[in-house]
């Protein structure tokens, strides 16, 4: 009886890797997919980042292209006046301030360029990165619909691999069963193991003389003492 009994928790070992590796294929889907997902959200991201930075060059431009207009004004203007002096002393004083206001005009030129290269700079970076964004949407568009569609496939499958786990565990002794859960609750890997050469199959711990003639004669299920999984007669 437990010969048949160990049989239909191999099968139901054997459903239950199968069942597992297909949630981990789903749960890997699921990573990539938020992956992707995050990586269009950050560039998205720096599109807004960039966009602002480009405003604040535009604004640092108008900026400064207003001053260079006002310094280069009042250069005209001081250079006229000093055509008008009458003394050294009112010349002197004249040239001071056009010197002022030709070095403050030359900085503000110097401002100018910088603002200039400012904007360019930014205007290139958010060119590329729009580029670049519009390439990768259509890139991890397709993939995320791959993706979507294994993932919903895999589903599926899934759920009809537990209707038939389900319906092949109600076939088993429910106290064989209750161990089984009990022994796969507890466990990363397969909840059975295989007596090899009179030593586990999963922990390699020896066994008794008198517990392999218990698992050999097939009549109870009996468990490693030292990792808890149940032992059976390989083929």
């Amino acid at each position: 009886m437990e010969g048949k009994t160990v049989e239909s928790l191999l099968q139901l070992q054997e459903m239950d890797a199968l069942i597992g590796d297909r949630q981990k294929r789903v749960t890997a889907l699921r990573a990539e997919s938020e992956r992707l997902v995050s990586e269009l959200e950050a560039l998205e991201k720096d599109t807004v980042a960039l966009k602002a930075r480009l405003e604040a060059a535009d604004a640092d431009l108008r900026h400064s292209e207003r001053t260079v207009q006002a310094g280069r004004a009042t250069l005209k203007r001081l250079q006229a006046r000093a055509q008008e002096v009458h003394n050294m002393r009112e010349h002197a004083a004249a040239r001071a301030e056009v010197d002022a206001a030709r070095q403050n005009l030359e900085a503000a030129e110097d401002d100018l360029l910088d603002a200039m290269q400012d904007q360019e700079t930014a205007r290139s970076a958010l060119t590329d990165l729009e580029g670049d964004i519009a390439s990768r949407q259509e890139e991890y568009g397709d993939r995320l619909g791959e993706l979507d569609e294994e993932r919903r496939r895999l589903e599926e499958e899934i759920a009809i691999d537990l209707d038939k786990r389900s319906n092949r565990a109600l076939r088993i002794d429910e106290r064989a069963r209750s161990l089984y859960d009990t022994v796969r609750r507890g466990r990363a890997d397969n909840p059975l193991a295989p007596l090899v050469d009179g030593v586990c199959g999963h922990c390699y711990t020896a066994i008794p003389l008198q517990t392999q003639q218990v698992i050999r004669a097939g009549r109870v299920l009996v468990v490693c003492e030292t990792c808890g999984v149940i032992l059976h007669i390989s083929d």
